[in-house]
């Protein structure tokens, strides 16, 4: 199936009638939920969501299906994401109730060295790196399609527990786009997924670098656990 033929076998009310009745009742189960919902035209607002969604449009335009995932993305049919070291984990609705695990290639050492490389000396503090307000020169590196922080479609692994062989089908795409939204408010995440350590971008030969975890925490609104002395290189 290709993206042209994809049409949900439901109208987008009852797409989000039935995603809205099945996550009551999985609250009601017991079970921990974490929605994703984004109905907005650019999806993301920050840098490094901005930057994931850039990179989807690459993806996507070199034949990986995506728009169906944008589509059950927006009629709220995402009722749990989690992002983990190298793995994303999503309950999607859809005619069925769906699970979806992507995992990720980590990245190899040199791919890591030649980032850390680029980095060294060039960032001031972990908030200057989440926030992307970096040397443009390091952001093209770390945002190359093929050898930067975002994942090309040879990185993906995915498992859903639907029929369709498609890969990605819709319901992977929707956590793809899901996960995109996640770090667009919570840039550390992408990091997670990737099992990349910040700190280790931020290792200087030439002077340490101060991360300011509870400054960090208040620009985004979340709890912060890197720790605040820079590490020994």
């Amino acid at each position: 199936m290709c993206c042209d033929d994809f049409t949900p076998r439901l109208k987008a009310a009852d797409l989000k009638k039935l995603a809205e009745t099945r996550k009551a009742e999985l609250l009601a189960d017991g079970v921990e939920l974490h929605p994703v919902l984004n109905s907005t035209r650019k999806l993301a607002t920050h840098f490094w969501g901005s930057a994931w969604m850039k990179q989807l449009a690459r993806c996507e335009s070199g034949g990986m299906c995506l728009a169906p995932g944008r589509t059950l993305l927006r009629h709220a049919c995402v009722l749990d994401v989690r992002i983990s070291r190298c793995t994303i984990s999503a309950l999607i609705s859809a005619d069925e109730l769906y699970e979806v695990e992507l995992k990720l290639t980590p990245l190899d050492d040199e791919r890591m060295d030649d980032l850390s490389a680029a980095c060294a000396g060039h960032i001031d503090s972990l908030l200057a790196l989440l926030e992307g307000k970096i040397d443009e020169s390091v952001l093209q590196q770390l945002c190359h399609p093929d050898t930067g922080l975002l994942p090309s479609p040879a990185d993906w692994h995915m498992r859903c527990t639907c029929p369709d062989w498609a890969e990605p089908c819709p319901h992977a795409a929707a956590a793809i786009y899901a996960a995109g939204c996640l770090i667009d408010a919570e840039p550390a995440l992408l990091f997670t997924l990737r099992g990349v350590e910040p700190a280790a971008l931020l290792r200087s030969e030439s002077a340490p670098v101060e991360l300011d975890a509870q400054g960090l925490s208040a620009t985004f609104g979340i709890d912060l656990d890197f720790p605040c002395e820079t590490p020994t290189p």
